[in-house]
């Protein structure tokens, strides 16, 4: 099954009140925003930007983006954020959460080339991801348990290596008076250490001038939960 035919379902139960990310997108804020892979609208949610564009492939994710955005100044596109063509340019390009990491080196860099193509000449594009050094082959890992409505949701996935990235099973158990049902989904996340990412950004017409390795602004190192990359236009 389609990994987001699923998580579509979920997502906003599990990551919606998560907003510790924005705080390093509103350190860049501007007035013309862009985030591709938006999703259900999380992050533009809690921004607010004076005006934005967000792009996702995924009906059923901006079906609840819609919902989620009414009132805010946002235009939602569905289209492959590898190709696209928008009219105008934009001062913030946001590529969040690991969604960068869900494409091949050759999608990625057809990425970030669209994303500095839709950069504004002063304008930054900000793109975070998991440091892949955390990544531990067949660990079990409980992401995250809600109750609404008296019904538990739990999430959990486990890593599995194959050639070149790892392929990630999740599973959703939701128990409702005391039966168990459960869904399951995959995806694939490809590994991208900084190193990659300053070549594949370089081969966009990308540099990278600030690295950082937590939502803190900490500095990066090998042991960090994050890669928040800073990008400008060469």
């Amino acid at each position: 099954m389609k990994f987001y035919d699923v998580e579509s379902e979920f997502y906003d139960l599990f990551y919606f009140s998560f907003h510790r990310d924005v705080e390093v997108y509103r350190r860049f804020l501007c007035p013309r925003v862009l985030e591709l892979f938006t999703g259900t609208g999380r992050i533009l949610h809690y921004l607010k930007p004076e005006y934005a564009v967000g792009i996702d492939i995924h009906e059923a994710m901006l079906s609840r983006a819609r919902e989620n955005l009414k009132g805010l100044n946002v235009r939602l596109i569905r289209a492959d954020a590898r190709d696209f063509h928008l009219d105008e340019k934009f001062c913030l390009v946001i590529i969040g959460f690991n969604s960068l990491m869900m494409f091949p080196r050759d999608d990625r860099v057809r990425i970030l080339s669209m994303a500095a193509k839709h950069l504004d000449e002063n304008g930054r594009v900000v793109v975070d991801i998991l440091n892949p050094y955390l990544m531990v082959e067949g660990i079990v890992h409980h992401g995250d348990t809600v109750v609404d409505n008296g019904v538990y949701y739990s999430r959990f996935f486990v890593p599995r290596w194959k050639e070149d990235h790892w392929n990630i099973l999740y599973f959703y158990d939701i128990v409702k008076e005391g039966v168990v049902h459960r869904k399951y989904a995959d995806m694939d996340l490809y590994p991208i250490y900084l190193e990659d990412l300053e070549k594949e950004a370089k081969e966009a017409g990308l540099e990278i001038v600030e690295v950082y390795g937590d939502y803190d602004m900490g500095n990066f190192t090998e042991e960090s939960e994050r890669i928040i990359a800073v990008m400008v236009r060469v």
